[in-house]
Order: C-alpha cells, then structure tokens, then sequence
C-alpha cells in the first residue's frame, strides 16, 4: 500500500507534517470528512493554510495521504502455517488492534465516499491477501474467495461495533467467529486453540 507521501519537489518538515496528519487524523474520526475545515486543521497543527498546500494539492488529498501513511504503517504478522485458525487470529487481532483507533473509526467516517473508494479497495485487497497467506495449501482452502469476504465483513462489522455500538468482539468472541469460520468446535478455553487436529 502507498505510504502516503507528500507531494514531489517541496521541502519538507517531518514533525510539522505529522503534527497536520494526526489533526486529521482526528477530525475525520470525529467529525466525518465533510466538516472538516483547512484553517481549522492548521491551527491545530500550529501552522498556516499554506503549509498545508505545499504538501497536498487540497483536502481530498491531505486526507487520503493522511490514511495511507497510517494503514502503510500497520503490521500484518507472518502466518506460522503450523495452525491456520491461530494464523488467523493473530492476524485479525492484529488488525483489530491497530484499527482501535481514530484510524479505524476515520476509515468508517469515509467509507461511503467516493472519493476515497480506492483506497478502501486497495486496503481490503491487502487483508484479502493476508487472508489467502493463511488459508492456502491448507485444510480450509476450499471456498477461500468466500472464506475472505466473510472474514472481510466481520472486519467491518466489529469495527463498526467497537466505534459505533455497544462494542467489539473479546478475545473468546474471535476465536469462536474464527472456528465456526472454518466449520470447526470452538475450543473450550484457549489452551485448546493449538490442540486440535488437523490444524
């Protein structure tokens, strides 16, 4: 995924731009991007309009390599392919984490717009293919194009839940989404996530 760089052949202040990517940041997560004002913007950051478009050519751009620099930074962890289900957790769980955020509850605030769909589509392309790492040349290959919109969609809806609702799944919640994912028992306590056969 694009990190979002600022724009080619400006001088550049690293620490200024952050400070106006994180007052972004929180803006679009609790306002939504409609509201969101450039002066406003600068002021939190402690600078000027115009340093705001010397790095991006307006608003639509300031906010998408606002998103870009943070989903760029997000870690998806190396599948163990010892345990598809562990792999799994591990990697929603990480998603879940860096998601638990105002960059989770941003990307909510402008996933209707058009003008931020490819940046959606090419997030969820990324976790789809994190998604096909865990499950390919595994027991639980077969349907996988199903299996990573499924997985996609709880995604969405726990996040939604945890910004919007009346909160997200626990740890025990995931496993037992995961299990019943794969047509498998949900274990009884943790210690059997790595107990069962055939895994």
């Amino acid at each position: 995924m694009s990190d979002g760089s600022t724009r080619r052949g400006r001088k550049d202040e690293p620490s200024l731009t952050g400070r106006l990517q994180s007052a972004m940041m929180r803006a679009l997560a609790h306002q939504g991007y409609e509201p969101v004002r450039l002066d406003n913007l600068a002021n939190t950051a402690g600078t000027s309009k115009q340093a705001i478009y010397r790095r991006w050519s307006g608003k639509q751009d300031y906010a998408l390599a606002t998103l870009q620099t943070a989903l760029f930074q997000i870690p998806a962890p190396t599948p163990e392919r010892t345990n598809a289900a562990r792999d799994l957790y591990r990697l929603i769980a990480g998603y879940r984490a860096a998601l638990h955020s105002d960059l989770g509850k941003a990307l909510l605030q402008v996933r209707a717009f058009p003008e931020f769909r490819s940046l959606i589509f090419e997030f969820e392309d990324e976790i789809r293919f994190h998604i096909r790492q865990c499950l390919i040349a595994t027991p639980f290959e077969q349907d996988l194009q199903a299996k990573t919109t499924l997985i996609l969609g709880l995604i969405w809806q726990d996040l939604f839940d945890l910004h919007f609702g009346r909160g997200g799944l626990d740890d025990t919640g995931l496993e037992n989404a995961i299990y019943l994912l794969l047509g498998l028992t949900a274990p009884r306590s943790s210690m059997e996530l790595s107990q069962l056969p055939g895994l």
